[in-house]
């Protein structure tokens, strides 16, 4: 990417700068209609449009079915026009998702195009929300610290209640789990390798 390409073009809002606009050049390149998309991925067209426009922000899965549907891979689809690593990241460029089946968790990919071995990016958990009962593995390594409002965090068996300026490092590998107890959401900044999303 050029050295000036993190300025927003004539006319072009923050809004046009989201995952919206990687996805629609993505399947222009494909040479997909919206309605070759909706079928492919069984995702209605009207809901692709506004993934496109960024009026929704899809949750995980449904950006890994659609980046399956058009053939490409995540990491190539947060690269600039010109598919070269971005450098810079602007707030308005980074990239907010959801899991699907989960509530009031948000992860926000500071460097969404991720093709080294490190992702970074802000989650957050609204009050009472969790990753589920059952913890979860996966390859890897992560490290979070939270900056604001309280999380608990168990790693392995062990519970850890989590104040702002604390951190967790950790094996993925490990079985670990979090819940935010508090009435104020709680948000970190996390990292891991390798990626996730």
């Amino acid at each position: 990417m050029a050295a000036d390409d993190h300025a927003l073009g004539s006319g072009e809002s923050p809004r046009d700068s989201g995952i919206g606009r990687h996805l629609r050049r993505e399947r222009l390149d494909k040479g997909y209609t919206l309605e070759k998309l909706a079928e492919a991925t069984g995702l209605s067209r009207s809901y692709l449009s506004n993934i496109e426009r960024n009026v929704n922000s899809p949750t995980i899965n449904t950006l890994r079915t659609i980046v399956d549907a058009l053939g490409v891979s995540l990491s190539r689809l947060f690269r600039g026009i010109d598919r070269e690593q971005r450098v810079l990241t602007r707030p308005e460029q980074r990239v907010e998702l959801t899991r699907a089946g989960v509530e009031g968790i948000t992860y926000t990919l500071i460097n969404p195009n991720p093709v080294g071995r490190l992702e970074m990016m802000i989650l957050e958990v609204a009050p009472g929300a969790s990753s589920g009962d059952r913890p979860h593995t996966h390859a890897g390594e992560e490290v979070g610290l939270l900056l604001s409002g309280e999380l608990d965090y168990w790693v392995d068996g062990v519970h850890y209640r989590l104040q702002p300026g604390d951190s967790v490092s950790f094996e993925s590998t490990t079985p670990h789990r979090y819940h935010n107890p508090g009435t104020v959401p709680a948000v970190c900044v996390w990292s891991e390798t390798p990626p996730g999303f």
